[in-house]
């Protein structure tokens, strides 16, 4: 999601746990900015929490992108999934249990 700030344009990312927006320069403390998506068409991104990486489903994807990427991807760590897979392992992981 993109919006303006004057003449220059921010990209907001999705906090998936609160739902609010941060902007590209301010991401809050313990939550890392990932791009989810297996080509760039169907790319979103999205700022998680850093406990979401303790979880298995989300340390195969890890594994995933390693395997596709490399373990020095330069610049937002991507993911490649399915961004509705994404947002549902990203769900399972934050309902109560």
């Amino acid at each position: 999601m993109r919006w303006r700030r004057g003449k220059e344009e921010v990209v907001v990312y999705k906090r998936l746990a609160s739902g609010r927006d941060c902007t590209e320069d301010r991401v809050p403390r313990g939550h890392v900015p990932v791009i989810v998506g297996r080509d760039d068409a169907e790319a979103e991104r999205f700022v998680v929490h850093v406990r979401v990486f303790k979880d298995p489903c989300i340390v195969m994807l890890l594994d995933m992108a390693a395997n596709e990427f490399g373990n020095h991807q330069p610049g937002v760590l991507r993911i490649p999934c399915d961004v509705d897979r994404f947002r549902r392992i990203i769900e399972v992981i934050y309902k109560p249990r």
